[in-house]
């Protein structure tokens, strides 16, 4: 029973005031009340949640950019595809040279070899067979000695781009008609040659490579619409892995914000 600290008389539990005097009782309880005022840790949380929903944002949209190419870019056999390009020259081939690929021996084995192709589609526009293959470039040297040809010097090979949004440029080397046509010549590593659109295939190897563009008959005055392409089939792995691993990252950075700050006690 609590007492009056004036009157000294007892009055019923739970009274706020004597009922004699009227003086107000003294409460022994202690209230605490929570702080609603945002301490350092909480700051501190909400700094470091907001620092890994920015690293889970760039996560998602760098899977969903990659993604958004395979889709938009690649043609039905999975290979990320430029537009055609018109290539002319009056001379006996068009070249792509100094291609030179190096794969580390140790991880680019028989098992590793398919995750990356090229393929190469040449369109004849003068109604002559067309030719299309790739050589090692030793070879090359000694195949087109002394052979007229037009060295492809420059040119934007990036998928997608639209047709005259750059002019390729060439250097002629002068010099005569090749010793036979590309068709007799067993010097190639990938080819493919007739009417139509001929369409090259190639796992890459390490070494140094040319890409020849020729009539089939090794004539003069080479007229095709040429497209390049490239396959990575691990890709669509990389992205996917991307995507969920910036949604699995941007929920820790919520559970951080909303323990540490929001709902902090």
């Amino acid at each position: 029973m609590p007492y009056c600290k004036e009157c000294g008389t007892e009055n019923e539990e739970g009274a706020k005031f004597c009922q004699k005097c009227g003086t107000p009782l003294q409460v022994t309880g202690v209230i605490y009340r929570r702080s609603n005022s945002w301490h350092t840790e909480r700051i501190i949380a909400l700094i470091f949640g907001g620092f890994i929903l920015l690293i889970a944002l760039g996560l998602m949209i760098g899977g969903g950019v990659l993604l958004w190419s395979q889709n938009s870019l690649t043609d039905r056999d999975g290979y990320m595809i430029m537009n055609p390009v018109p290539l002319t020259v009056s001379s006996y081939a068009i070249v792509q040279n100094n291609i030179n690929i190096y794969m580390n021996p140790g991880w680019w084995d028989t098992s590793n070899q398919s995750i990356v192709s090229i393929k190469i589609t040449s369109t004849s526009n003068n109604d002559k067979p067309i030719f299309v293959g790739i050589v090692p470039q030793q070879v090359a040297l000694t195949y087109f000695n002394g052979v007229n040809i037009d060295r492809l010097i420059s040119y934007n090979w990036a998928p997608g781009r639209m047709i005259g949004g750059d002019v390729p440029a060439y250097r002629t080397i002068p010099g005569g008609p090749p010793p036979t046509s590309p068709t007799s010549q067993v010097i190639w590593v990938a080819q493919s040659s007739g009417s139509g659109t001929q369409t090259v295939k190639w796992t890459p190897t390490s070494g140094e490579y040319w890409v020849v563009i020729m009539n089939a008959d090794g004539s003069k005055e080479v007229n095709a619409d040429v497209q390049v392409g490239v396959r990575v089939t691990i890709l669509s792995w990389i992205s996917w892995g991307l995507l969920i691993g910036g949604i699995l990252v941007a929920l820790v950075g919520i559970i951080i914000i909303y323990f540490g700050a929001i709902h902090h006690h």
